[in-house]
């Protein structure tokens, strides 16, 4: 599943996504450190360090892929939209607020309770890019 992650990954920055906001940033590449560790590393132009991001790195709101994804209509149609009420949050006690499945919040808390091995599925089967 690695390859899929990573041509998925480079198809979404042909997309003019600037992840993390490195526009040095012209490739990801996976590598395997264990059969089960990872390491996604962003290729930088010519001189320039490469970086390495876990996947949690990838899906975190500092990589602006959910916001990328939503505003650009990647997400795949669903038969129906999965909503959270987030008025249970303490700090949200007083609002009647709910986060749609097409809004980058709902994917950002999607992903965050997503399991670490099952993060890879989740990007896969989340982002649509016909």
């Amino acid at each position: 599943m690695g390859n899929k992650l990573e041509q998925l990954l480079n198809s979404l920055i042909k997309k003019w996504r600037v992840p993390f906001w490195d526009k040095k940033i012209h490739s990801f590449e996976i590598i395997y450190v264990t059969w089960k560790i990872r390491n996604i590393i962003a290729k930088r132009w010519r001189w320039q360090v490469n970086i390495h991001y876990s996947i949690r790195d990838i899906v975190s709101k500092l990589s602006w892929l959910w916001q990328f994804v939503c505003e650009n209509g990647m997400i795949p149609k669903e038969n129906h939209e999965r909503v959270y009420d987030v008025s249970w949050w303490e700090y949200w006690v007083d609002c009647k607020a709910q986060i749609i499945s097409r809004e980058p919040e709902y994917r950002l808390i999607e992903s965050a309770l997503c399991d670490e091995d099952k993060l890879e599925e989740f990007l896969l089967n989340s982002i649509k890019l016909d």
